[in-house]
């Protein structure tokens, strides 16, 4: 009977670790006693979007296509807008309207590292995960958080990491920070020692923390992320609004153009200085926009101008064909101010814009002459102005005895 209760009492502790028990999630500022009251237990997916949603510094789309079957979309939706982050008050001042975002993942905790860190908090969990993952999944999320430039690549002690100001742990507006208490125990008691610190950091409206506390018989679970997403499903996901996925790159979609609106046409490709054939520039080019004509910019004689034998060899790769723009006359319509034919000028590579420096040149000299001969002609009148003079000749001009 002994040998039983010895057995027993050896086994039940393995069934309980296998059984995967559900991982805390605590909040900074804390619940009210009400809400305290009601710990429901959520799956990782719908944690994974509460995450995502506190943290993300743009304003989260959420796509809830990958939840379980056992939980309904209101009600998912209704936790992440309970645990997710606060909305900003109609006349919140700047701290609380800036307050920084700092979530924790404590890996790997042994229960009674989590009812110590219980007791220390003074409170219960605001919500439980009830599914949670492997060690790959938290280092794929990390991965994920990395690569949204929220968390950083390299460790920070817990100290630095409640410190929103501290810039070696902290990049913007959030942090996402993950330790292994299995392999550094002291974390456990870093985060003990700075609850208080913590508290009156949170109670001044700098930081709103999530600390999540996975136990360490998760770390061989099943689940290798998050989401229970697969990657032919994420693929099929890419017209969603925002696609984000532990398991590959996080992506924005540029949003739809409203109705009415043209779609936008394609960048144009940039034309090179030369053109191996004469083929290729006259097909790239639309015949210099009918402008002026392919020539080798290299050819024997300096003329440009290409003969038969020149077009039949224009693979070769010492040639370089470009477009020679030349004048054109154009009939002046009915509506001109004037009738008859004006000359233009074409430029570009392409020959595609109308060179108007004859007219730019012409038109700039005449101004800068014009305002030469204008303040030369006041410099002269001012200068003669300014001369003395002659005396009153009163030589032969005199007085009556």
């Amino acid at each position: 009977m002994r040998l039983l209760s010895s057995l027993a009492a050896a086994v039940l502790p393995v069934l309980v670790a296998g059984a995967n028990p559900s991982a805390d999630v605590y909040l900074f500022p804390q619940p009210s006693a009400d809400a305290a009251r009601d710990v429901p237990s959520l799956p990782k997916e719908v944690a994974r979007h509460i995450l995502l949603q506190r943290t993300s510094r743009q304003r989260y789309g959420s796509d809830l296509r990958d939840l379980p079957s056992s939980i309904d979309t209101e009600t998912a939706i209704t936790h992440i807008a309970r645990f997710g982050r606060s909305p900003t008050a109609l006349f919140a001042s700047s701290q609380q309207e800036h307050a920084s975002q700092l979530v924790v993942l404590l890996e790997g905790a042994t229960p009674e590292q989590s009812r110590r860190l219980q007791g220390e908090i003074g409170a219960n969990a605001a919500f439980t995960i009830s599914d949670p993952p492997s060690a790959a999944a938290n280092k794929n999320l990390l991965s994920l958080f990395q690569t949204m430039g929220i968390a950083s690549s390299r460790q920070c002690d817990l100290e630095s990491a409640i410190n929103p100001l501290n810039s070696d742990c902290w990049s913007g507006s959030s942090s996402v920070v993950k330790y292994d208490l299995q392999k550094s125990a002291e974390t456990l008691d870093a985060l003990l020692g700075n609850v208080k610190r913590l508290n009156n950091v949170v109670s001044d409206g700098l930081l709103e923390v999530l600390v999540v506390v996975l136990p360490e018989s998760s770390r061989h679970a099943k689940a290798n992320h998050w989401s229970a997403t697969a990657a032919a499903e994420l693929r099929r996901r890419q017209d969603a609004e925002t696609v984000l996925s532990d398991a590959g790159l996080f992506k924005a979609d540029v949003p739809k153009a409203p109705a009415g609106t043209p779609a936008p046409t394609a960048p144009k490709k940039r034309i090179p200085k030369c053109f191996t054939s004469l083929n290729s520039c006259v097909n790239q080019t639309n015949s210099c926009s009918g402008h002026g004509e392919c020539v080798d910019r290299y050819a024997v004689g300096g003329s440009g101008r290409n003969d038969s034998a020149s077009a039949a060899d224009a693979g070769s790769a010492a040639r370089c064909f470009v477009c020679q723009c030349r004048a054109t006359r154009v009939e002046l319509g009915d509506d001109a101010p004037t009738k008859g034919r004006r000359t233009v000028r074409w430029g570009g590579a392409m020959c595609q814009k109308e060179d108007v420096s004859v007219e730019f040149w012409l038109l700039a000299g005449f101004t800068v002459v014009m305002i030469g001969v204008v303040s030369g002609a006041i410099s002269l009148l001012y200068s003669v102005g300014e001369e003395k003079l002659p005396g009153v000749i009163g030589a032969g001009v005199s007085r009556s005895k």
